[in-house]
């Protein structure tokens, strides 16, 4: 919030590509005493279609009163932010610590501040609930994960709002994939589920369009976001 006790504007023009929209949004609070610090952080959480929040204290009587996915507490300027437990609600919480926080810091996840920006996203993501794939849509048909979204109806597939052109196999790998609700998927499963249990190709087959879905994602293998390498079974979703 502002000096005045104003919530930010959330929904920032500068912050979205002309011609992109939020069909959905999950509401993040973020507690600090020096919100200028953390913009950047805060600009990236709004372009990814989050609801951001911003308060200069946990003692703002108003965070009882809203529903929240995730609340950040900024710890690293030494001062005690303990966020009462009506407040967080079924929230969970993010502490920023760093060398100057007041220890011990209070009970949930940490993250040490500052972090690479992509390092802050993906603890943020996954606390948030945007990791955990949805399941189709009735009406939409539709799923998501992370900043990936799927149009089953119209065959259509966005990274960061962005379409990606997949091949149909890719499609069908993606969709996969998402639906596994997280498990370990082998090759022979990933088969069967694309081409049925008829299907006598090599196994490597999947190997290339994982890659291949992998260039197309801009995922590192090393360090996958999207797909993980379980070695000698197969492959899930990335943390």
């Amino acid at each position: 919030m502002s000096d005045a006790g104003q919530p930010i504007d959330a929904l920032n023009a500068d912050a979205f590509p002309d011609g992109a929209f939020c069909d959905t949004t999950r509401r993040i609070v973020v507690i600090s005493p020096f919100p200028a610090r953390l913009q950047g952080l805060v600009s990236e959480l709004m372009a990814r279609c989050y609801d951001v929040l911003m308060f200069h204290s946990a003692k703002e009587s108003v965070l009882s009163l809203l529903q929240n996915d995730l609340i950040v507490v900024d710890l690293t300027w030494g001062t005690e932010e303990d966020v009462p437990a009506q407040a967080a609600g079924s929230a969970d919480c993010l502490y920023l610590i760093g060398s100057r926080t007041v220890r011990p810091v209070p009970e949930g996840h940490t993250l040490e501040w500052p972090s690479a920006l992509e390092t802050a996203l993906a603890r943020i993501e996954a606390l948030a609930g945007l990791s955990k794939p949805q399941a189709p849509d009735a009406s939409a048909d539709r799923l998501r994960f992370k900043d990936v979204e799927m149009d089953l109806k119209r065959i259509i597939v966005l990274h960061r709002g962005e379409k990606i052109d997949l091949t149909k196999t890719e499609f069908d790998l993606l969709r996969v994939l998402l639906t596994s609700d997280g498990g370990v998927l082998s090759r022979q499963d990933i088969m069967e589920a694309i081409w049925g249990d008829g299907y006598f190709g090599g196994s490597n087959s999947i190997d290339v369009h994982i890659k291949s879905l992998r260039q197309k994602l801009g995922d590192d293998p090393k360090r996958p976001v999207y797909i993980a390498t379980v070695r000698g079974v197969g492959y899930r979703l990335g943390e």
